[in-house]
């Protein structure tokens, strides 16, 4: 099977956010809770990026609101 490009989404249902993933061969999982704030969301969206897009040799791509993605840039920096 050939290798492809690895995707994460984060998104917000509610009051709540969640995520999609999936891997170099397709796998993955749809739905899983990503916390209940921004903070918890760009956490989870950190580590699931190193899971699924760093381990790629093909790389990936990360999708997330806005809010999401500042809190990733904050904690990149701390």
């Amino acid at each position: 099977m050939e290798k492809r490009r690895s995707t994460v989404v984060i998104f917000k249902r509610g009051e709540a956010y969640f995520a999609d993933a999936h891997g170099a061969f397709g796998g993955g999982y749809s739905g899983c809770s990503a916390g209940g704030t921004a903070e918890e969301a760009a956490l989870f969206a950190i580590r699931e990026a190193g899971r699924y897009i760093d381990t790629n040799p093909l790389g990936g791509d990360l999708f997330a609101p806005a809010e999401v993605r500042e809190a990733m840039s904050a904690a990149k920096v701390a």
